[in-house]
Parts: C-alpha cells; sequence; structure tokens
C-alpha cells in the first residue's frame, strides 16, 4: 500500500512538472512601444542635453575663478575675438583674446564691481519679500 502511495505521488508530482508553462521574456513590457516612439524618445534626451549644454555657455554658469584669479566680464567682439576683464588679487587687467594671442590692454586703476548674476535677483526678490510682508 505504500508503495503504492509513494508511485501514486511521483506520478501525480512528475505530470506537475510537465505543465509547467514556460517562462515569456517581456511579458509585461508595454506592448505599443514601438520603434519610432523610442527614437523620439532618445531624440528628445539629446535635445535636452544640447539645449542645457548652450544655456551653460550662454549664460556662463561655470565656475570661473582659480586660486585668486578670477574672470569679472566677458564681451564678444566677433566669432573668436573677445575682451576679458581679469581679477588676479586686488588688480584687474583688461585683456584681448584672439585665436593665436592673448594681449594684456590697460591694468585699470578703478575696479569694475563684481557682481553674480544672482545678485540683482536676489536683491529683487528680498524687495519683493519686504513689500508684501509689510504690507500685513
Amino acid at each position: 500500500m505504500k508503495k503504492l502511495l509513494f508511485l501514486s505521488t511521483l506520478i501525480f508530482s512528475w505530470g506537475c512538472l510537465a505543465q509547467e508553462e514556460a517562462v515569456e521574456v517581456g511579458k509585461h513590457a508595454n506592448v505599443n512601444l514601438d520603434a519610432a516612439s523610442m527614437i523620439m524618445s532618445l531624440l528628445m534626451v539629446l535635445i535636452l542635453i544640447i539645449v542645457s549644454a548652450w544655456l551653460l555657455k550662454k549664460f556662463n554658469l561655470t565656475n570661473n575663478s582659480v586660486a585668486g584669479m578670477k574672470v569679472i566680464a566677458n564681451l564678444p567682439l566677433g566669432t573668436k575675438e573677445k575682451l576679458v576683464v581679469v581679477q588676479v588679487g586686488e588688480q584687474q587687467m583688461l585683456l584681448g583674446v584672439s585665436q593665436q594671442q592673448v594681449t594684456l590692454i590697460k591694468t585699470l586703476e578703478q575696479p569694475l564691481e563684481v557682481n553674480s548674476p544672482m545678485t540683482k535677483d536676489v536683491n529683487l526678490l528680498s524687495h519683493f519679500l519686504n513689500k508684501s510682508t509689510s504690507k500685513k
């Protein structure tokens, strides 16, 4: 009797293993995702990267100070020529920069005022906040 029970258990378990479904790869993936939408998504990411790089270059949001040296102002004159005011310590110099060389034009007697681009926005915001709190 025990042998019969053992054999029947073995046969039924073997049948369960044989009926197991094959694993479907990508079963839960989006069926509606075709090649065109995937390419459009990749192009949007590339456009976002290019626009971000252009904005960083346009508004000069990078850190321009290195060990006591700082770029104060930058004026493009052409495609590869520009005037740059550089501060070294307490002294400011006007430099002409071209593709071939950098020329000292003048050492400034009166230094230019150093304002970060965010200073105007912060002052405007603080003025607005003071104005709105004084009304209350």
